[in-house]
């Protein structure tokens, strides 16, 4: 295997393990215990840090091959090929198909539509970015590019995807250290005239697949800002402060304003409408991770949610996505 860009530099050992991804801790030392991973013709250890351009060479064993990963003889080989996803998901999409927001050589922010999974399967995000960004790849042995955060199925918006380990790693510093700002766009049910600062305890109910807002758990905040009224409905500006799953969600109607559609979290449907209405609308960069990165990305309502807001509250699509840019920048500045 002949190594690439995101390859140089890492430790032999987190290489071979991902590209033996299959077999156990112990097999993979064992292989360099036994000369099996080679350089160049030489032993190497495990770590060792490998350079782009080098080969590296991993003798497998019969004996060491885990029976699970064995071939029957005369079993076909799989294709391996991602080529054809892009094409594929263009028949099991039925509405708006995903598209890019914004990129440079490390990232790049696709706009997710609501209904889609960011993983598995054939019609996720994931496959679709891999078909649409096979030429922009250099080939690696130990770096995988893929989402770098994620959505619930029917949440639309901005997810970032990586194209190198360079790119991976920045973003996902850049969220574990509270350095992206994150704002969603949604459509409760319930009147409120003034932000609203939440504060609440979360714990997970693996049975149900929801969220509880209890006395135990996790703790998660976020901060919600009405934008337009009209009767018993508010559009919302949330900045989102913490990530646990569904947490708009299930915060929101913990406090009384549970999100139109969404069934699972109390809220009631309407006719001729999806599950629910929440889109990722701004991710904010204090810092920009690159040169050529904008401090703000963007991606303004998909068209249902615009045909549901103007509907409900009497509104333009012009007036709408400023009265959003000012708040958001209004947030910014705190």
């Amino acid at each position: 295997m002949v190594l690439g860009e995101d390859d140089d530099g890492r430790r032999a050992d987190r290489i071979v393990r991902k590209a033996l991804s299959n077999a156990s801790l112990s097999t993979i030392y064992r292989l360099f215990r036994q000369g099996n991973v080679q350089v160049e013709s030489h032993s190497i250890k495990p770590d060792d840090r490998l350079k782009k351009g080098e080969v590296i060479k991993i003798s497998m064993p019969e004996a060491l091959i885990p029976a699970h990963d064995k071939k029957p003889e005369g079993a076909p080989s799989p294709s391996g090929n991602i080529s054809s996803s892009k094409n594929g998901f263009c028949d099991l999409s039925k509405s708006e198909t995903p598209r890019i927001i914004w990129q440079n050589r490390h990232l790049v922010a696709f706009h997710k539509p609501g209904g889609m999974l960011v993983h598995g399967g054939q019609a996720s995000l994931n496959t679709y970015a891999l078909g649409c960004l096979r030429d922009q790849l250099s080939p690696s042995v130990s770096f995988s590019p893929g989402p770098l955060h994620r959505l619930d199925r029917n949440t639309s918006g901005i997810v970032m995807f990586s194209k190198t380990r360079i790119g991976a790693e920045k973003f996902t510093a850049a969220i574990r250290n509270r350095q992206i700002r994150k704002f969603y766009i949604s459509i409760a049910q319930g009147s409120i005239s003034e932000p609203l600062l939440l504060y609440d305890i979360f714990l997970r109910d693996t049975q149900r697949h929801m969220s509880i807002v209890g006395k135990k758990g996790r703790p998660g905040s976020l901060y919600a800002v009405p934008l337009v009224k009209n009767g018993g409905y508010s559009l919302l500006l949330v900045e989102l402060h913490t990530g646990i799953t569904h947490q708009i969600r299930a915060q929101l109607a913990a406090h009384g304003l549970p999100l139109v559609g969404d069934s699972k979290y109390g809220g009631q449907k309407l006719s001729d409408t999806r599950s629910y209405f929440l889109h990722s609308y701004c991710l904010y960069l204090r810092d920009p991770l690159f040169g050529d990165m904008p401090s703000k990305i963007v991606d303004p309502l998909p068209g249902d949610f615009y045909t549901m807001v103007v509907a409900l509250f009497d509104t333009s699509a012009e007036k709408l996505n400023t009265e959003i840019l000012y708040r958001v920048e209004q947030l910014l500045e705190h």
